[in-house]
């Protein structure tokens, strides 16, 4: 599903707008799960599925916001600037087993940030994400974002699979 016709992107929007998850989390989701052809299959195991998904999300999440931080290293404000600076600086080994939302992600990000040092952002983003995932999943009810999807969005799913994205 990484090239989506305009239709498939509208008809995610609409759904995303419908279930009130955020288009990309929704999309990734699809993504995964669209793989899978067996849909039982990842109602079963959810738990891994939901891993494949968080780690999805997560890695696009990080490439944004790593950007973002870079980028913003060359802004004219020095308070932009000091931001960037602290999301962009490696977390010591104590900041990520003291925190307590940090050592909870932290077998997330470690899955995702591979070779790489863990930087403050990582950590922030990763426990803003999985917060937000836990509120989604709370909403509706369920304790697995892929039961979620595969129940609200099954036709999305086969339709997808059916067009080969």
């Amino acid at each position: 599903m990484t090239s989506l016709s305009a239709p498939q992107q509208e008809k995610i929007h609409i759904k995303a707008e419908e279930l009130g998850i955020p288009e990309e989390i929704l999309g990734s989701g699809l993504d995964i799960l669209c793989r899978n052809r067996n849909l039982v299959n990842a109602l079963d195991n959810s738990v891994e599925m939901d891993d494949y998904i968080y780690q999805a999300i997560l890695k696009i999440s990080f490439k944004k916001k790593k950007e973002e931080a870079e980028e913003a290293l060359y802004s004219s404000d020095p308070s932009t600037q000091h931001q960037a600076e602290k999301d962009l600086a490696v977390l010591s080994r104590e900041e990520l087993t003291t925190d307590p939302f940090y050592r909870a992600v932290l077998p997330l990000i470690v899955k995702v940030v591979v070779n790489e040092p863990i930087l403050r952002l990582h950590a922030e983003e990763a426990s803003a994400v999985v917060l937000k995932l836990a509120d989604i999943k709370r909403r509706h009810r369920s304790t697995s974002l892929t039961e979620i999807i595969v129940k609200q969005c099954s036709a999305e799913i086969k339709e997808f699979q059916i067009t080969g994205s």
